[in-house]
Formats: C-alpha cells, structure tokens, sequence
C-alpha cells in the first residue's frame, strides 16, 4: 500500500534487488550493480559457481561464505544474499571483490537515520571511484525501495575519492 502511496506522489519506485540480478555480471563475473547501506564505507561481493551470492557493507573481518541453501532472498540492513541460480556463468568457483561505497553530497544526505537508507550503483570492483549511484530508502520488506535522489559524480567528485583509497 505504501508503495501505492509514493507513486501516487510521482515518487520513482524500484525492484533494487531483482535489477542488480537483471543486470547481470560484468566481463570479470562481477555483478554490474552494487547495493550497501548508505553508511557503509565498501561493500564485500561473495559469489560461487552455483550462482549464489552476499553483499556484505559489513566492516570487512575474517567470515566464511555462508551458503543460501533455502533458495530465497535473505535480506538484512547490512547484508544481501541471493540464493543459487541467481547469477548465471560464474566464471569462478568462489571469488570475493570489494568496492568503495559512493559518498553522499551534502545537499541530498538525509538530515537523521542514514542507517534507515541504502545506495545503488554501478559497480566498480577495482580501487577506483563508484558510478551513477542512487540513494535509496526500503518500502516494508518486500523488494520495493523508493528512489530518494540520484547523481552523477564530476570527475573532480571521482579525483577527491580516489584519494581515499
């Protein structure tokens, strides 16, 4: 009903995990997008050749890949994982990669409860500046999220984070 209510008010909603899934894996079997909580600092991709995947804004520490067996999205703040056959062709057995986690401008950061928001983007899972990101703020628990803003980052944004690598 709620996601009625914000489309009703010309918001912009979206099925977040099902497009990073839609999108596909890059050239290197990386997923293309990338989700974390908007106070993540990077987020920890964990894929395996059965297509199951983890992305973890967790603070990275020594965690084994717990595996999906029960075959449905689990959904935490800090943590997605997608069940087997989510992602087709891995070109690996097991692999893990990092990004950086875009940062927020100033004039679009929420004014409280940056913990309650998520950002999507276009992956880069190199030590390199993220891509085109949305901000975006969970409906209920289904896989809906409401569309709070989108940037582009300027070269300059880009130059300035990559020193933070």
């Amino acid at each position: 009903m709620r996601a009625y209510q914000l489309i009703g008010q010309q918001k912009l909603v979206i099925k977040a995990l099902e497009s990073i899934v839609a999108a596909g894996l890059d050239a290197d079997g990386h997923p293309k997008l990338a989700i974390a909580p908007a106070d993540a600092k990077a987020v920890t991709c964990r894929i395996r050749a059965d297509g199951s995947a983890i992305m973890d804004g967790r603070a990275p520490r020594s965690q084994s890949f717990k595996s999906n067996n029960d075959n449905k999205l689990i959904s935490e703040r800090s943590y997605i994982a997608w069940p087997r056959g989510s992602f087709a062709n891995v070109p690996k057995e097991v692999w893990h990669a990092q990004a950086q986690v875009p940062s927020i401008p100033l004039h679009l950061k929420p004014k409280r409860g940056l913990a309650n928001y998520h950002i999507l983007w276009e992956a880069v899972w190199t030590k390199a500046p993220p891509l085109d990101p949305f901000l975006l703020r969970r409906i209920g628990k289904a896989d809906l999220w409401v569309v709070v803003a989108m940037w582009e980052l300027t070269e300059v944004e880009r130059g300035a984070l990559a020193t933070r690598m």
